[in-house]
């Protein structure tokens, strides 16, 4: 390339030093140019390929049997059972405010390819002109009109790189909108499972709450009666101020979390209708995760930032294509006379046809700068798109790990829910019957409430890691 480049540089020279040329001498030397650098329109062009990024055979933590499908193939839709939760889903994606400005910065994507991809063709446009002077005692008017046409010759490949270029920040666009559509699907459903989440907190904190307003009037009796010590009334009281505190806090957790619901479906705050109950909630579909190497070309996170790189590697080519002359073409077609009426006349018309080149000699290093540059934003670009897919093979395995052993942990949390009730019944019989002391019924009661919110907050967990896995294998946008 710098070969040719140092002979296009000796013929300019020489061709300037050499005497006027005219006629076919001057079109033989820009012929000369023009062939010169169609040779040449190879050098400057951009030539993109995938890199070479290692794909693990599995996913860590994936022990479902290898099949045909996978989670992340299927359709929200296929993936939420809850009819409420879809409407929520639905509506959100017909009214976010985040998917509108996702879907506009794609149409000026579309827009800036329009108007780059438009350098490649000639530009003409019209003018006329009327111009009326006085010099001295003498008046002098010209009036003009003409049709112009130029265009400058792609030779070196530098605008058919800058529409590469903008047809990749276009995709990269498209793909950027999916994963607003992929985390709003994501943000809208986890939502949803914490609200309801609090919903099932307000309600064991109510029960626990009437429960041990019942202990309280019954230690009042038993203190009364001289069977129950001060203390143990102290202590009842306690507890009902707390189930009451706690209950205050659940509820404002709940108003707050339907406005932040509310943001997402791009409305007002306001309540948010309820499906069906969180432990009422089907299961997932049992679908294997997939294999690794499919994630490049599902994931739209894992697609923007390749985009990103090509776009990045087609400006490379258009910051070397700097280097090599500008040639273009020019015309001009219409009339000139210093009388308006005889503008039309036959010895009026002009005409104008031309080539001009431009070379750069000195510029201090610019083109250069520039060139280095570009190619440190390619390099970003690429080291961007590594540690994307890596991020995204780290989330998969995550969410896999989450999946399964969220799924064995509230089995055993039901296990000991079921146990700690059982405690409860036999500590409370216990006291009423004068065998146990009152803090031994406080204790059991005080550790099956915390157990219950504690399902409560596994199950919540479990559904949403059922849609992050999801989101991880890039699904949620179809």
């Amino acid at each position: 390339m710098m070969a040719a480049y140092s002979f296009i540089k000796r013929f300019w020279r020489s061709f300037f030093n050499e005497p006027p040329v005219r006629g076919a001498r001057a079109i033989a030397a820009i012929g000369v140019l023009i062939f010169a650098a169609l040779l040449l329109g190879g050098c400057a062009t951009a030539r993109y390929r995938r890199p070479d990024v290692p794909a693990p055979p599995i996913y860590r933590g994936d022990n479902s049997e290898p099949g045909a499908g996978s989670l992340g193939d299927l359709r929200w839709q296929d993936l939420i059972r809850d009819e409420e939760l879809s409407k929520l889903i639905q509506e959100a994606l017909s009214h976010n405010f985040d998917v509108q400005i996702a879907a506009a910065r794609v149409l000026q994507a579309r827009a800036q390819l329009t108007v780059t991809r438009s350098a490649l063709f000639p530009l003409v446009d019209a003018q006329a002109s009327y111009n009326n002077s006085r010099l001295l005692a003498l008046d002098s008017s010209e009036t003009s009109m003409a049709i112009n046409a130029n265009w400058q010759l792609d030779l070196w490949g530098q605008v058919r790189n800058m529409t590469a270029s903008a047809r990749a920040q276009l995709l990269a666009s498209e793909q950027a909108r999916r994963v607003v559509l992929q985390t709003l699907v994501g943000g809208v459903a986890s939502s949803y499972f914490l609200l309801q989440d609090l919903d099932m907190e307000r309600e064991i904190t109510r029960h626990a709450l009437q429960i041990r307003q019942d202990s309280l009037a019954l230690v009042q009796l038993r203190v009364d009666n001289g069977y129950s010590s001060e203390l143990d009334l102290r202590q009842a009281e306690v507890l009902v101020e707390g189930a009451r505190t706690a209950l205050t806090s659940l509820e404002l957790q709940i108003e707050q979390t339907e406005n932040q619901l509310d943001i997402l479906l791009g409305r007002n705050p306001g309540p948010i209708v309820r499906g069906r109950p969180l432990l009422e909630q089907e299961q997932a579909p049992q679908l294997p995760a997939g294999l690794p190497s499919t994630l490049l070309d599902r994931r739209p996170d894992i697609l923007e930032a390749e985009q990103q790189l090509i776009a990045s590697h087609a400006l490379v080519a258009v910051a070397r294509a700097a280097y090599f002359p500008t040639i273009s073409l020019t015309s001009s077609l219409g009339f000139e006379s210093s009388a308006l009426h005889n503008l039309f006349s036959g010895l009026s018309g002009t005409w104008l046809v031309g080539p001009a080149l431009s070379m750069p000699i000195f510029n201090a290093g610019s083109i250069r700068a520039g060139v280095l540059s570009a190619e440190a934003q390619r390099e970003q670009a690429l080291l961007l798109y590594k540690k994307t897919v890596q991020e995204a093979f780290r989330e998969v395995a995550d969410s896999l790990v989450a999946r399964r052993k969220l799924a064995e942990l509230r089995i055993q949390q039901e296990a000991l829910v079921e146990s700690l009730r059982q405690a409860t019944e036999l500590a409370d019989l216990r006291y009423r019957g004068g065998f146990a002391s009152y803090l031994e019924y406080l204790d059991s009661e005080r550790q099956l409430l915390d157990a219950q919110v504690q399902l409560v907050q596994i199950r919540r967990q479990e559904l949403t890691s059922v849609v992050t896995l999801y989101q991880a294998l890039g699904g949620g946008w179809q």
